[in-house]
């Protein structure tokens, strides 16, 4: 009897010194993973670079590898525009390409030359 007192009075003060610990609202934790896509297009077109669901937050793409200067941009699966157009170059390779997106929205990233043709290969990573 005198042990099972013990350790929920054990217990009782445990939860007393942490109360903030059990009571914290998860950290808002965003993807973020490797990106690569082949721009197949002319500067006329637009090349489908994935579709995601989103986990909140921002949306940024960071290209480490980018033959040519690329205008990327991201819409919302159902068509609407999520950001404005980005132009990535080797000055500017990072962009962050929408705001404040809700948790489970689908969106799609769209790449295409600034000029010319396609037929080069962009890599990076990609928060969502």
């Amino acid at each position: 009897m005198k042990v099972r007192m013990i350790g929920a009075a054990l217990g009782v003060a445990a939860l007393a010194a942490f109360p903030l610990a059990a009571q914290a609202a998860p950290l808002k934790a965003q993807t973020t993973q490797p990106y690569q896509h082949l721009v197949t297009v002319n500067s006329k077109a637009w090349s489908t670079g994935g579709t995601y669901v989103a986990t909140g937050g921002d949306i940024k793409l960071n290209l480490t590898t980018l033959e040519k200067n690329t205008k990327v941009f991201v819409e919302r699966c159902e068509g609407a525009d999520l950001g404005d157009v980005q132009n990535f170059t080797k000055a500017k390779p990072s962009h962050t390409l929408a705001t404040g997106v809700e948790k489970g929205e689908c969106f799609i990233v769209l790449l295409s030359p600034i000029t010319g043709n396609g037929n080069y290969l962009v890599k990076g990573t990609l928060t969502y």
